[in-house]
């Protein structure tokens, strides 16, 4: 949530460009004393008090899946943009699918950008959803190969917060579902990956709340938002001033606490037109409408982002 927001605050996203997935909505858990409400700095008994906190859980969050609609199934679906017959609009990536079949377009949805973001229970080359299923790298990565052979995206960063995150690279299975990251057959092109932890790592949550006895944030988002200057921050404040110079290695990668972190951050930028050092932040997380041109420089840069769009993906946070 603390990413979602701040999507929202400081990069102009709209709840129709953004498929938010709750398996376990926790303002609304029996274990939370604070209703409809979540502290990530840690909450306080005294009502005033938690009046001027930062809260993640307000009026304006539009859960578009929860409990029993948070499945692989969906989660691809959205993706892939086929849904059923009579999904509601609210849960569908309506720009995404839009593009895709615009006869402006010719059906080319490759000036669309996606951003993935994935936290929860995972582990060697899976990811879980609500302690029921889960789904392999594998079958991510052929998502990925329909999507592009669909023309979906034109550039897509996956940032998966998870134990062994970084197994979850698509671009480290082969064809046959084998990890092997010297793999070049069949690539998926233009997918940038970020993971809070490499193979045989777990990744942690960075604090717990007394009052609720539960953990409220993790590590890696907890840092991120510190690096870019804390929570609560006004609009455009800290460092979210600077999204079309920051790039995304800088803020999502180098930025990290090792040592804090107790994991390695992995990040693969295989098979991409530029290195993950020359993609600036905005690309992934400002909304952009109609053509604009990033203020990064050098070759490769320019790229003209029309309508960037979030997938937000948040499983088993509780």
């Amino acid at each position: 949530l603390a990413v979602y927001q701040s999507l929202k605050k400081h990069g102009g996203y709209t709840d129709d460009n953004i498929i938010l997935m709750l398996a376990d909505e926790v303002a609304c858990n029996a274990r939370n004393p604070f209703k409809n409400s979540i502290f990530p700095t840690g909450s306080s008994q005294n009502t005033e008090e938690r009046r001027r906190m930062v809260d993640l859980y307000r009026d304006d969050v539009q859960v578009d899946y929860s409990g029993n609609d948070v499945t692989v199934d969906n989660f691809f679906r959205v993706l892939l943009g086929r849904h059923g017959k009579h999904t509601p609009a609210y849960q569908r990536l309506k720009s995404l699918d839009n593009n895709f079949m615009s006869n402006d377009n010719d059906g080319d949805g490759q000036n669309t950008n996606v951003f993935i973001y994935l936290t929860g229970h995972g582990g060697d080359g899976f990811f879980k959803f609500r302690d029921l299923e889960d789904f392999q790298t594998a079958d991510l990565r052929g998502v990925l190969e329909q999507m592009t052979l669909m023309k979906r995206f034109r550039n897509m960063l996956i940032l998966s917060d998870t134990c062994q995150a970084f197994t979850l690279d698509p671009d480290n299975v082969d064809v046959d579902g084998i990890m092997n990251s010297n793999a070049n057959a069949g690539a998926v092109k233009n997918v940038y990956t970020v993971a809070s932890s490499l193979k045989g790592q777990n990744s942690y949550a960075h604090h717990g709340d007394a009052a609720i006895g539960h953990s409220v944030i993790d590590r890696y988002v907890y840092y991120f938002m510190e690096y870019m200057g804390g929570f609560g921050l006004g609009r455009n404040m800290g460092k979210w001033g600077q999204l079309e110079e920051l790039n995304v290695k800088q803020a999502m990668v180098n930025s990290m606490p090792t040592n804090r972190m107790g994991a390695t951050i992995g990040w693969s930028d295989k098979h991409c037109e530029r290195s993950l050092d020359r993609v600036p932040l905005s690309d992934f997380l400002v909304m952009r409408q109609g053509s604009t041109t990033s203020k990064m420089t050098g070759e490769g840069d320019g790229d003209d982002d029309n309508g960037a769009e979030l997938l937000y993906d948040m499983v088993d946070f509780w």
